[in-house]
């Protein structure tokens, strides 16, 4: 059983964000969490830091493509793990899907979360997907809702090109970890300049596994995430 200790726990934004949408928590299914301890690790971390819902968003990819019933499995063994260590926390899961060819044949039946059916996109980090854009009109037009999954840490998207992404009505959700530095200076400045322009949709930790877990608290207490919490729509997830 674990035990919170409110003496020792800072003011929890977690509270305010409700829940936590992008992270690679379910054990054994992805380059995420391992064992079942360190996804417990991690489902603590989120329910001491006040959040009352977990997104599990296991890659979706050529490379980790766990099959829906591995998902589904690691799902429940979780659930079960909290109900049984008083965890209280609920979790859930969808997953991360990259945009490669092999999407295509994936799009009747792709793990969706919140209301509006939300599919976290993720584009290369080195360039621009051939047809991307096509993908994500597809997407609109059956019946999804596509968030771009970690805008700032794009290198070939520039100020101009997350300012364009925006304009177009695209979903953005920008990583706790890129505020606490994790993949870099532009990836921070980025990241900070979104949300002091107020384009950022959802902030989601990104975290892999319990070692960066001071890293998202850190990321946390930021003055931009602070400033910007009340705008965020991680609340209509719950």
């Amino acid at each position: 059983m674990w035990f919170f200790s409110k003496a020792s726990t800072p003011i929890n934004l977690g509270a305010e964000l409700v829940v936590e949408l992008h992270n690679h928590v379910l054990p054994g299914v992805d380059d995420g969490a391992q064992t079942m301890q360190e996804a417990l690790q991690m489902m603590f971390f989120w329910a001491e830091m006040g959040y009352q819902k977990v997104i599990a968003t296991p890659h979706q990819n050529t490379f980790m493509n766990a099959s829906e019933i591995q998902l589904d499995a690691a799902e429940h063994r979780l659930r079960a793990q909290l109900q049984e260590q008083e965890i209280p926390i609920f979790l859930t899961a969808a997953a991360e899907y990259l945009v490669e060819p092999e999407l295509q044949g994936r799009l009747p039946s792709l793990r969706t979360f919140g209301p509006k059916r939300y599919v976290l996109i993720e584009l290369g980090f080195w360039a621009s997907p051939v047809g991307w854009e096509s993908l994500m009109f597809q997407l609109y037009q059956i019946g999804y809702t596509p968030v771009l999954a970690h805008p700032e840490r794009y290198t070939f998207a520039d100020r101009q090109t997350l300012k364009s992404w925006y304009e177009r009505g695209y979903f953005l959700q920008v990583n706790l970890l890129s505020l606490a530095r994790a993949y870099g200076k532009e990836a921070q400045q980025k990241a900070e300049y979104l949300l002091e322009k107020g384009w950022v949709h959802f902030l989601g930790s990104d975290m892999h596994h319990s070692g960066q877990i001071a890293l998202v608290r850190q990321a946390l207490a930021h003055r931009l995430v602070r400033r910007q919490i009340s705008s965020l729509l991680n609340p209509t997830l719950l």
